[in-house]
């Protein structure tokens, strides 16, 4: 019957095509089979992969959710971590960190509104930043570490452009919000029984710290930290006491890391977030609440911070007196290595200093001297980007932080309290983040930090010009 309703030329097509598909399937399937016996890890990262790349074009909203559901959760369980050895490594992390990317910038490419975000006064800076340092891998030793770089560098400026383009109600800001703190309410939970099975490491000093969920404790503890600004200003927008009850879980994680640099960040965030509410908003009983939290996290972490760092802990007044002499105290401090490479990067960037030796060169300097030492990262970011980048890059990149920082500052004052529920994390995750910068390598903690800064920048920014909508939705419409 089929035959006799179809011209000849069409009914062919018909049976070629139902006969085609059935047997390409069965052939795809064959060669899959073939090679997941040889090749497990690598054939389970190309299908997930290729399921993620898929989607993120298809529901980029619900990819970003996940995101921020995982945070710091290390996927390279899923593919194992010796993918690709000769090429650097590559895992499920780094699948998911190019599939996403790549993904984003294909809806940057065909969606006028997202691009139109991309161009903006809020995007054209970073953008900017992110076109010049693609640039300088063309001069770079080190193009693969540099690449990856880039990556982790475009990532949060992808997510604040597509939130903005893509986010069609305030209700999708919400929904999106809820995996941020679904993930961290899991997290809180799971933690221990990770903890129980060995996520811990134990110092040169004999201390405990606890990790999180396959991450180490400096980026959990950035995660926490992060997490932490967000649900303390739901709190202080909304007074609900379980809020309360969270910030006293992650700050008790986060305590548990003793990690130096985050309670530093921690007690300057917090400060940040009291000046924030008590000048742009007179909100001053914030001031007393961000002290309260500051001081439960600085009466565990502060002698501990001071051990770890000085080798004892000294008094007040002693104190007083190390702080008003930086040169004394930079050489008493314990930076354990850093300050062997420092000099050796500074060397580079003053034999290049307008436009640096290019993304990743900083890397390859590490690897090619001293070979894994740090991780091959220099573990001060502001160093990491003027040795690589040069003065302008460097000089973009804090503009483009600074536009986002001032637009909060601006969204504040003019929005309401659902606004500030996210301009005051990401205006206090940006001042976290210049101090976390000055002795570890926050960039390549996308996925735990800076992702959610970006989040949070584009959320208090896009509240304001959505309708409030009926339910969250993700993707397009």
């Amino acid at each position: 019957m089929l035959l006799r309703s179809h011209p000849d030329g069409v009914a062919r097509t018909v049976i070629v095509r139902d006969r085609l598909i059935p047997a390409a399937a069965l052939l795809m399937a064959v060669l899959l089979a073939s090679q997941m016996a040889e090749r497990p890890f690598l054939i389970s990262g190309l299908v997930m992969g290729s399921a993620l790349l898929a989607l993120t074009l298809l529901r980029p909203l619900l990819v970003v959710g996940l995101m921020l559901l995982l945070g710091p959760i290390d996927l390279s369980f899923l593919t194992g971590k010796s993918l690709f050895t000769g090429l650097g490594g590559l895992d499920m992390n780094g699948i998911r960190l190019i599939g996403i990317v790549v993904s984003f910038l294909g809806i940057v490419a065909v969606d006028r509104r997202v691009l139109k975000h991309a161009l903006s006064v809020h995007g054209r800076w970073y953008l900017a930043f992110l076109l010049f340092i693609t640039a300088t891998l063309v001069y770079s030793t080190a193009r693969i570490d540099g690449a990856r770089l880039l990556l982790k560098l475009s990532y949060p400026f992808l997510v604040f452009v597509l939130v903005q383009g893509v986010a069609r109600t305030r209700a999708d800001l919400e929904w999106l919000s809820r995996w941020a703190l679904a993930g961290a309410i899991t997290i809180s939970l799971i933690n221990p029984a990770y903890v129980l099975a060995g996520g811990y490491d134990v110092d040169a000093t004999g201390r405990l710290r606890i990790q999180g969920v396959g991450a180490h404790e400096n980026p959990f503890s950035f995660y926490l930290l992060i997490i932490l600004l967000f649900v303390l200003s739901r709190y202080l927008a909304r007074g609900k006491g379980w809020y309360l009850l969270l910030c006293a879980a992650l700050g008790g994680w986060l305590v548990m890391t003793l990690t130096r640099i985050t309670f530093a960040a921690a007690i300057v965030a917090l400060l940040g977030v009291a000046l924030y509410d008590a000048l742009i908003t007179r909100r001053y009983r914030t001031v007393v609440i961000a002290t309260l939290v500051g001081v439960g996290l600085a009466i565990p972490l502060a002698p501990i911070a001071l051990e770890r760092s000085l080798g004892y802990t000294p008094g007040l007044g002693e104190l007083v007196s190390l702080v008003s002499n930086p040169v004394d105290l930079y050489y008493k401090i314990n930076w354990q290595g850093r300050q062997l490479i420092w000099p050796v990067a500074l060397n580079a960037f003053l034999s290049s200093p307008l436009v640096g030796i290019g993304l990743g060169g900083s890397t390859g300097i590490l690897m090619s001297r001293w070979g894994g030492a740090l991780g091959g990262v220099l573990h001060n970011e502001y160093l990491r980007l003027l040795t690589d980048t040069g003065l302008i890059g460097t000089g973009l990149f804090a503009l483009a932080i600074a536009v986002w920082a001032g637009a909060l500052i601006k969204v504040g004052r003019e929005g309401g309290g659902p606004v500030r529920e996210y301009a005051l994390p990401a205006f206090a995750g940006i001042i976290s983040w210049a101090v976390l910068s000055i002795t570890d390598n926050v960039f390549d903690y996308y996925a735990a930090f800076t992702q959610y800064i970006g989040f949070f920048c584009a959320a208090a920014l896009a509240w304001g010009e959505l309708p409030e909508g009926p339910e969250a939705r993700s993707g397009y419409d």
